[in-house]
């Protein structure tokens, strides 16, 4: 077993030595996953016992086109669709799991809300893992015509997406690393989760979430992620967590999704152990990965914060929040 990290980035940890790797694939440190085809066969056989519910849902999240927040400097986060976002703090724009069309079999049910080609000024584009509806080959290229990030990433990410990406500059990160940026600190973290894009690379990739902080505001962006105990030492680590973008969709059933994703109710489990201030669900109503209804996990997620609504922030797409804003 060796244990892989970026010695050219710095560990924020002195006692963690790299994420175990065997040669071929990244090893877990806490609950062991890999995918069973038997499990796989068993949805695919399986009756969903919600399917004329979901049939009959017609729901899609709210749509804003108004792109006016790129012409001010206020800081700013803004959904633009399942997993991905932009943010703005410090003067740097941040762009998270860039995807935007159709994946494979899957239709996005909602549009863009801003034109790409008004992403010139993006300074990082954050990959937190290479499953396709967080690494899309035609989104990220599509960015990239337009703008010059440095790609901020997992430890063997470069292996899939380098001849996508060209000169591009790369930082690869193991968990507890901090990447090398500017006017904002990046830090890439544990996140209970997999990776695999074809039939034999299982874990050839890390996966994980992230920290971005300046002195004055922390935001964490969970990636994708089961429950785990990660979610309490990320709050110990950083106790002044202002938001955090956490997965609320694609649960169901428990017995396949349960161990790759958090539901409503466990994402607000982790929000609380998280410590944070404010939470913004992410992760549904873009793409259907899952037997619940498209509407599910946003009505879910507000009946569980019914009694501090001002803690969650379920935003529409395209609609940001600002910092400054009493929400």
């Amino acid at each position: 077993m060796e244990y892989l990290y970026n010695k050219q980035l710095k560990r924020i940890r002195s006692d963690w030595k790299g994420n175990p790797h065997d040669g071929t694939e990244f090893q877990y440190i806490d609950r062991p996953f890999k995918p069973d085809w038997k499990v796989i066969f068993k949805m695919m056989l399986s009756k969903n016992p919600q399917a004329k519910a979901k049939r009959k849902d017609d729901w899609r999240p709210e749509v804003h086109h108004d792109s006016s927040y790129l012409d001010t400097t206020e800081d700013f986060i803004v959904w633009l669709g399942h997993a991905s976002f932009l943010i703005q703090i410090n003067g740097k724009r941040i762009l998270t799991d860039p995807v935007f069309y159709n994946i494979a079999l899957l239709q996005r049910f909602v549009p863009i809300p801003i034109e790409l080609d008004d992403l010139t000024n993006l300074d990082y584009l954050i990959l937190s893992h290479d499953h396709r509806d967080h690494c899309d080959k035609k989104s990220l290229t599509a960015v990239l015509e337009h703008a010059n990030p440095t790609i901020l990433t997992t430890l063997k990410m470069n292996n899939v997406i380098q001849s996508w990406v060209g000169d591009t500059p790369i930082q690869e990160a193991g968990w507890y690393q901090m990447y090398e940026t500017k006017d904002v600190e990046i830090i890439f973290l544990p996140s209970q989760h997999w990776c695999r894009r074809g039939l034999t690379d299982f874990n050839r990739v890390l996966w994980g979430s992230f920290i971005i902080r300046t002195p004055e505001k922390t935001i964490y962006f969970g990636g994708d992620s089961a429950s785990g105990k990660h979610f309490e030492e990320i709050g110990k680590l950083f106790p002044n967590i202002d938001v955090c973008m956490l997965g609320i969709g694609a649960y169901k059933p428990d017995f396949m999704m349960q161990e790759v994703h958090t539901s409503p109710a466990e994402a607000k489990d982790a929000f609380e152990q998280l410590g944070a201030k404010k939470m913004i669900p992410m992760h549904y109503g873009t793409y259907d990965l899952s037997w619940e209804p498209i509407s599910e996990p946003f009505y879910n997620i507000q009946s569980l914060f019914e009694g501090t609504p001002e803690k969650l922030l379920p935003l529409g797409v395209g609609e940001p929040y600002f910092f400054n804003s009493k929400l």
